[in-house]
């Protein structure tokens, strides 16, 4: 699978000699140039594509199915898959372990079992030598001192997404994103869409009944509410986060178009829904359409 090439900055060599402050000027703007470059992986910022070839698990820091912290070049970065959602083993994240045993409908109580498996999983694929990886350097969030960086993960050139939605490990959920060399978005989920069925079908991960009890849709529903505070951030699967929908999906809800879906992705992230009044252009009409439509949920990690 072709792979964009790194981004490296260079300048033209003059073809003629010129005056000595000319080349001191020139070689003063590679250097800053090379600054930038270097910063931009820190400053959280959307840019071009790059690959990061030659990466390598970073062994005892935190990792669960989705998010891990990796080595390239002397450097430690933390990334999160696009696309994907592994369940999660930390009891705090309470309410996201009841959004999640919706998905799978089984309980949440087993979410954490199921998170270690996703962690054991990706583990293993990442832990087992070097892998590629693809980023355009966009701020995932997360909690930890160091940024994290939504990517596309490739293992032996397989999709790191795909063995963990195939494996039944993980549901098709969060940020989306077109890569060089890859497939449109609206393709690749449709082709995730079959691996969760063949998973489901074939009893895989979380899709085992022997192993995970399936529960009816009320025990979950009854769960929510259990785990919900206050009821209006209840996690139901149907609302939107705002903390990781897309710029469509946000022009879906009443009252956004595409200038208050750009305004509202440029305040992430947001720690509750109220905060969206804070947003230029959201009034009191506004935020009372989508305070039923909306939550939000931000990672632990």
């Amino acid at each position: 699978m072709p792979f964009a090439p790194s981004n490296r900055v260079s300048l033209p060599t003059p073809k003629r000699r010129g005056p000595v402050w000319l080349f001191v000027l020139a070689a003063s703007l590679a250097i800053s140039l090379t600054g930038l470059a270097q910063q931009r992986s820190d400053s959280g910022a959307s840019g071009e594509w790059e690959t990061l070839e030659g990466c390598t698990l970073v062994s005892g820091a935190t990792i669960d199915g989705d998010s891990f912290h990796v080595h390239h070049e002397d450097r430690e970065y933390i990334f999160r898959l696009y696309f994907v959602d592994a369940p999660e083993t930390d009891a705090r994240l309470s309410r996201r372990m009841v959004d999640q045993a919706a998905y799978f409908g089984i309980s949440s109580n087993d979410i954490a079992r199921g998170g270690e498996l996703a962690t054991e999983f990706t583990r293993n694929e990442l832990g087992a030598g070097e892998f590629t990886i693809l980023t355009r350097w966009q701020n995932a969030m997360g909690r930890s001192s160091l940024a994290r960086f939504y990517a596309i993960v490739f293992v032996h050139e397989e999709n790191l997404a795909e063995q963990l939605v195939k494996n039944g490990l993980a549901r098709i959920y969060g940020y989306r994103a077109n890569w060089p060399g890859g497939p449109r978005s609206t393709t690749f989920i449709n082709q995730l869409k079959h691996l969760e069925l063949v998973a489901r079908g074939e009893n895989r991960g979380l899709w085992d009944a022997k192993k995970f009890t399936r529960v009816g849709d009320a025990e979950n529903e009854d769960e929510i509410a259990t785990n919900s505070k206050p009821p209006s951030t209840t996690l139901n699967p149907s609302l939107l986060d705002i903390n990781s929908a897309s710029d469509p999906e946000l022009q879906k809800l009443p009252g956004i178009g595409k200038v208050l879906a750009g305004r509202i992705i440029a305040h992430r992230p947001f720690k509750t829904v109220e905060e969206l009044d804070e947003v230029p252009g959201i009034g009191r009409k506004t935020m009372a359409k989508l305070r039923p439509l909306v939550r939000v949920e931000l990672d632990d990690q």
